[in-house]
């Protein structure tokens, strides 16, 4: 999955539990759980070859990528906490941690293609082994995109009920 309903989903785990145990559960289970739908991933080669090439331009452009889907997936989250008069102190600390936990798996990914570390590097590994394949990297279809569609919308009416 892009990080944009990891995101939404771990907001939605940490404003409806605000239980920092459960969220730290629940966010990261809930990674690896919607990482096996079969869905669409943009491509990260750039990240992928660094160690290899270092390449920094592509390095750049995939970090900057990756940064522009997990903005528009912190602005889905904070337009839905305005719409929701949810911008309390009470609630801020719980939603962020839901969405940083729900998001580790995949900068732990990131962060091991491009830092050599063993416990980063079998974390990947993990993770990759968790994670649903697709025939050809970055390949957009129709299944991809609409089951990635459909958690952004579970997680947003579970958000507002």
């Amino acid at each position: 999955m892009i990080l944009l309903p990891h995101i939404i989903l771990g907001a939605v785990i940490g404003a409806k539990t605000q239980n920092l145990g459960f969220i730290i559960i629940l966010g990261f289970l809930s990674h690896f759980i919607i990482d096996k739908i079969p869905h669409w991933d943009y491509s990260i080669k750039g990240i992928k070859d660094f160690r290899e090439t270092r390449n920094f331009k592509k390095l750049v452009i995939t970090l900057i990528k990756i940064g522009i889907d997990g903005l528009i997936g912190l602005l889905i989250v904070f337009l839905a906490l305005w719409q929701k008069n949810m911008f309390d102190i009470s609630y801020l600390p719980f939603i962020l941690l839901g969405i940083f936990v729900s998001i580790l798996p995949d900068l732990v990914g990131i962060l091991s293609e491009i830092i050599s570390n063993s416990f980063l590097d079998i974390f990947a590994k993990f993770h990759d082994l968790a994670h649903f394949k697709t025939k050809k990297e970055g390949e957009l279809t129709f299944l991809g995109i609409s089951t990635q569609i459909a958690v952004v919308i579970f997680a947003l009416v579970v958000f507002f009920l």
